[in-house]
């Protein structure tokens, strides 16, 4: 069972938002809902909540927000969950120096690209998303720190 942040500092608590308003916020952003277990979509939002606190907040933000949770936070919770249930460990992405190639060898070299869906590309829209939601609660602007914003690039 989750313990939602209300803004009062709750004991314990490993979500800013429950099941059903993850479900109604989705429906709101993506048309619907996903079909998935309580306890897999529980899961995914611990992991997307333990990714948020390890973001820079600035020191009046996170995790109380002077007593109200801001929808924008919710939000990107949710957008963060949404696609941590779908791919377990997309917001841990496998970094790879040679950029997914592997060396097959044969005659000469050859490199074959390999499938990898849980990159840092492929997290990067969800990702720059959910931080312009949270750029006001955030100690530095990803859009000023060379980051580029998601619904300008949309």
């Amino acid at each position: 069972m989750l313990t939602a942040e209300d803004g009062t500092g709750v004991p314990g608590a490993d979500t800013f938002i429950g099941l059903a308003e993850c479900a109604d916020l989705e429906v709101r952003y993506f048309g619907q809902a996903l079909d998935r277990s309580e306890a897999e979509k529980e899961a995914a939002l611990r992991r997307a909540f333990l990714y948020l606190g390890a973001l820079e907040w600035r020191a009046d933000a996170f995790p109380l927000f002077s007593g109200a949770i801001p929808d924008a936070v919710k939000a990107a919770q949710m957008a963060l969950a949404r696609v941590e249930v779908q791919d377990v460990g997309f917001l841990t992405p496998d970094v790879t120096l040679s950029g997914k190639k592997v060396l097959t060898g044969g005659k000469g070299i050859t490199w074959t690209v390999q499938a990898a869906p849980n990159t840092v590309e492929a997290a990067r829209p969800v990702v720059t998303f959910a931080m312009d939601l949270l750029r006001p609660y955030l100690i530095r602007d990803p859009a000023q720190s060379g980051g580029t914003r998601f619904l300008e690039r949309a």
